[in-house]
């Protein structure tokens, strides 16, 4: 924490220019998104914390608009709208000792640009040499990526121990690693490939209609089993 600004012990006289303080009140009795916070330079004065501080958003609308209030303890900077103390608004976060970023820059590269929630959820713009964006939550067992993903999983990411291997190249991928993913359509469902479609599963395939069923190949058919098969019907034809 890096202490900035004036050493004064009051909030009374006219204050300019930008400053350093720690949020220490999030709970906004209005529900106006607001914060108060602690400045490091009033030394033990009346007055502790300032007045309700609003939140810079880079958008807001009625319901509606950017959302990220601070924690508690949160590192921010504040200044005073015409230096007047009772009208503080927080400008943004500062990163500081203990509290590092998410991604430290440590190639000097500057490829990754994201979102990292208190939990871990994350929201990571790649602009490396395989250019994706990655959505994934806090374990990383499920996520839902577009773009360019290595075969293995792997990559120059700082995050990548919190991607789950994913096949294919460019392109959209969906993975989950526990629980269950379902597709589903009130209406019409297509699932259409320029090549080809593959299905790959550990336990059984089950497919049911309740009116017609048709496989069609335009060419060659083949259906095999590692053992013995039944075919069950009230009338069976083979042309």
């Amino acid at each position: 924490m890096r202490p900035g600004g004036p050493r004064l012990d009051t909030l009374d006289l006219v204050q300019y220019g930008l400053h350093y303080g720690v949020v220490c009140q999030n709970k906004d009795p209005d529900n106006m998104n607001r914060v108060k916070i602690r400045l490091p330079w009033l030394d033990g004065g009346d007055i502790d914390q300032t007045h309700w501080a609003q939140l810079l958003t880079p958008m807001e609308g009625k319901k509606w608009g950017w959302y990220t209030l601070p924690d508690v303890d949160d590192v921010v900077v504040v200044m005073f709208i015409a230096g007047d103390t009772s009208q503080p608004v927080i400008l943004g976060g500062a990163w500081s000792k203990p509290d590092f970023s998410p991604e430290p820059n440590e190639d000097g590269k500057n490829n990754f640009r994201g979102y990292r929630s208190r939990s871990g959820h994350r929201l990571i713009f790649d602009d490396s040499g395989k250019v994706k964006i990655t959505f994934a939550d806090k374990t990383a067992k499920n996520m839902f990526g577009v773009g360019n993903f290595a075969k293995d999983g792997a990559g120059p990411n700082i995050c990548a121990t919190y991607k789950p291997p994913m096949s294919g190249d460019t392109g959209v991928s969906v993975s989950t690693m526990e629980g269950k993913l379902e597709i589903t359509a009130k209406g019409k469902l297509k699932i259409e490939a320029g090549e080809s479609i593959k299905m790959n599963v550990l336990e059984t395939v089950d497919v049911k209609a309740v009116g017609e069923t048709m496989l069609e190949g335009s060419s060659a058919a083949k259906i095999t089993s590692g053992s013995p098969s039944n075919y069950d019907a009230p009338l069976m034809k083979i042309l």
